[in-house]
């Protein structure tokens, strides 16, 4: 049985990184200026719903902006979780691991320039598995470098997260302010950990309300995933300058249909 998904996709592109010089940007030119040579991997990002044990396959698509032919390999890997961040895996070294089931066909991809390549994904969830994540990478070197043309490596990949269960917690720590200066508007901080087994994405919100209670200013946190276990600061910069004082922060957090609210403090000095 195949998994039922809800797959949420972004793209991007990572600028092609050399060793010894650049490689030439194709001719052609748009409204913006001149094209700058890349590599772009999309979707990057993919979230897939099921149970564990079953199956789903993906397509990833590579595109080549440059002007040479690249050979890409792929590669799958377990995303493990250790003090709270994120590390990769090997396929097969960890038991239960999510990327030993992986099945890429094709195994390997030539992309000429300005051109893309296509290869899809399989995965069976193991039944036992406490994983969550995969990511797989598309490794490449030019295939077959021209005269006067420069060696390229370059290494993308796709983050595949897999949620199979309702078991969604994040705890919330303090809010944190940084100092204002004429050059630069508070920031405020707040580190959020996922103590659940399942992938959230929790989109927040912070007011800062002044010693009468009046709200003053609002801001967003930038949106940031977390895997189970996973702990990240979510930072949110406030609109505008603050006149000296105290202030109290009221801070939601909003993931798969909870809210989660906490309350802070700070003060602006003189």
């Amino acid at each position: 049985m195949k998994l039922k998904l809800r797959i949420a996709t972004i793209s991007y592109t990572v600028l092609c990184s050399m060793a010894g010089g650049q490689i030439p940007a194709a001719p052609a030119v748009d409204q913006n200026g001149p094209q700058r040579a890349s590599i772009a991997l999309s979707p990057a990002i993919i979230m897939v719903r099921g149970k564990l044990g079953q199956t789903t396959t993906q397509t990833l698509t590579i595109v080549n902006r440059t002007t040479g032919e690249v050979r890409f390999n792929l590669a799958t890997e377990d995303v493990v979780v250790l003090d709270g961040k994120r590390s990769f895996s090997p396929a097969g070294r960890i038991a239960n691991g999510i990327a030993a089931s992986a099945v890429a066909s094709p195994a390997s991809v030539v992309v000429k320039a300005g051109e893309e390549a296509s290869a899809q994904l399989t995965f069976t969830l193991p039944v036992e598995t406490g994983q969550r994540a995969v990511v797989t990478f598309f490794r490449g070197v030019v295939a077959t470098p021209t005269s006067g043309a420069i060696g390229l490596s370059a290494s993308l990949g796709t983050l595949i997260t897999f949620n199979v269960s309702s078991n969604y917690r994040v705890e919330a720590g303090p809010v944190e302010a940084s100092l204002q200066t004429p050059a630069a508007n508070v920031i405020l901080s707040e580190e959020l950990r996922n103590i659940g087994s399942e992938p959230v994405m929790p989109i927040g919100v912070i007011v800062i309300l002044n010693a009468s209670g009046k709200r003053v200013a609002k801001a967003s946190f930038s949106p940031q995933r977390l895997l189970p276990g996973e702990r990240l600061v979510f930072s949110a910069t406030n609109p505008a300058q603050l006149s000296p004082g105290r202030y109290r922060t009221l801070s939601s957090f909003e993931f798969e249909g909870k809210v989660m609210t906490s309350a802070g403090e700070f003060t602006v000095p003189e």
